[in-house]
């Protein structure tokens, strides 16, 4: 039997760099970024959640969706990975940060064509930051007791080092470096809309 694959976007972040919620932020036709990224995702799984901080549930951008709130005691984005693997264990996870306004459908189909599921993890390797992209990635249903037994016994909470050490398929291109890059400042963002 498949297993089915869901959207998550990565939307709990603290955002403390940009000064307000990520989410909120507009890049495409006046859609704020999770909608944006809800209805590109949408195209390509089953269903689409967003991870987000207990405290954010109340935001206006976030009302009208499924949002799966981050309750594992990590601060990093694998709380959000692992709050989603816990609701619905049998699924694979495509994830996307919320701060990745260049993500489109052209990626999201590469990514879901090389996906591998019979591997932990499907990404990109980012030529930005060196090494696989963790937070535009198929995360799979199988990796998530690899992945606690990481962040429990090693200490491993950077989604980047978890993905070196998984067996994931790397995919070293096929992808445009923009498409991976993540907006985090106020200049950065006024740059992107200029």
């Amino acid at each position: 039997m498949h297993k089915p694959l869901y959207g998550l976007i990565l939307a709990g972040g603290r955002s403390t760099r940009m000064g307000c919620d990520k989410g909120a932020l507009v890049y495409h036709n006046g859609k704020d970024q999770v909608r944006y990224l809800y209805d590109v995702l949408s195209q390509f799984v089953g269903r689409v959640f967003v991870s987000a901080r207990d405290m954010q549930r109340s935001q206006p951008h976030l009302q009208g969706y499924n949002v799966i709130e981050d309750v594992r005691n990590i601060d990093s984005p694998l709380n959000g990975i692992l709050s989603a693997m816990d609701r619905f264990p049998e699924a694979g996870w495509l994830v996307v940060a919320v701060d990745m306004p260049f993500i489109n459908e052209s990626a999201v189909q590469a990514l879901c064509n090389a996906r591998n599921p019979e591997l932990l993890a499907t990404c990109f390797s980012s030529p930005i930051k060196g090494g696989p992209d963790p937070l535009f990635a198929i995360w799979e249903a199988n990796a998530k007791a690899q992945i606690e037994s990481l962040v429990e016994k090693a200490s491993i909470t950077c989604p980047r080092k978890m993905l070196t050490l998984l067996d994931t398929h790397i995919v070293q291109d096929g992808i445009d470096a923009k498409v991976l890059s993540n907006i985090n400042t106020p200049l950065e963002y006024s740059e992107v809309l200029s």
